[in-house]
């Protein structure tokens, strides 16, 4: 596993005096690549995690915001209104499993936007934003289901060990009629008379699955990877006239979707075959990138109807 380094800011360097909130943007360096860039911040546990900031909003001092408290016993905490948008509170600690500390204990909310749902996730301590290529990232799926890879991070001047936690399995866990609903959608599908391949790459398993009952339902071949160099790597063995769609993730380990999308816009033998993003990590910045890069369509994750529909459309 290799270790990234690179300089990078401190977030109690970038405290606004006046609100006493984060401002994000200065997080964030201009020229860096979106897919790239995660928010490293503490658990309960002194483990270090990341989350991904392209599906981060803003950052929120966890004492500032004004909670409605659930009195069930599930993952949600309560709900918040945050800027006008009624948003759900979940504890990190508590979803992954860690010890769950006195509320004083806990500064930040980080506030995130995806799969079409708000979600305000309550840290211990955030420490920096860094840039982590793919191909430092190892996979740690099988060691812990709530994890995608493994990482090194820089924390003042000190290697440590870093988790970038499955966001999509987060989803899941704390909105769980998504899953439920889903498997009733797939279920007003039809078969499609298409006998080429749908190429897919995604890291998350849960994605994965879900894709393959998706797939089998409409009744298409297809071939699934577990991140986007796998995919490459097997189209040496697949000619252009057996591919009839590739679906590629955005944020996947050792290569990510940005660059499947390039290298295969690279071989005019592809440019008949067309490619869905489907991610959660798109703000409209980046869908016009992956756009402009040759990309036909983003479809965001968990919405197994508008794949099949997108999907319909695209293939060839």
């Amino acid at each position: 596993m290799q270790e990234y380094d690179e300089e990078t800011e401190n977030i109690d360097n970038l405290m606004d005096d006046d609100d006493d909130e984060l401002d994000l943007v200065a997080l964030v360096s201009a020229n860096a690549n979106d897919t790239s860039q995660y928010l490293v911040f503490e658990g309960s546990d002194g483990q270090y995690y990341a989350k991904n900031v392209s599906k981060i909003e803003e950052l929120l001092v966890y004492k500032d915001i004004d909670i409605a408290k659930t009195n069930n016993e599930g993952l949600i905490e309560g709900t918040a209104d945050i800027r006008g948008n009624m948003t759900t509170i979940i504890n990190f600690d508590k979803w992954f499993g860690n010890e769950v500390l006195d509320e004083s204990k806990y500064e930040l909310i980080i506030l995130a936007h995806y799969g079409g749902h708000r979600l305000g996730i309550v840290v211990k301590r955030v420490e920096y934003i860094v840039n982590i290529p793919p191909e430092t990232m190892t996979d740690n799926s099988q060691n812990d289901e709530k994890t995608s890879f493994i990482t090194r991070v820089n924390i003042g001047q000190k290697s440590q060990m870093c988790l970038i936690f499955d966001s999509d399995k987060m989803l899941l866990d704390v909105f769980d009629t998504i899953d439920t609903k889903a498997m009733e959608d797939t279920k007003q599908i039809e078969k499609v008379k298409n006998d080429r391949l749908i190429l897919f790459a995604d890291d998350s398993r849960f994605i994965r699955k879900m894709a393959e009952s998706l797939f089998n339902k409409m009744g298409l071949k297809y071939r699934m990877y577990e991140n986007g160099q796998l995919l490459l790597e097997d189209l040496k063995y697949v000619s252009p006239e057996e591919i009839s769609l590739f679906i590629t993730d955005l944020e996947m380990p050792v290569l990510g979707g940005r660059d499947v999308i390039d290298n295969i816009r690279k071989e005019k033998k592809y440019d008949g075959i067309n490619i869905i993003v489907h991610t959660n990590m798109s703000n409209d910045n980046m869908a016009e990138s992956l756009l402009d890069a040759g990309a036909q369509d983003i479809i965001g994750k968990v919405n197994m109807l508008a794949l099949s529909e997108a999907m319909q459309k695209y293939m060839v």
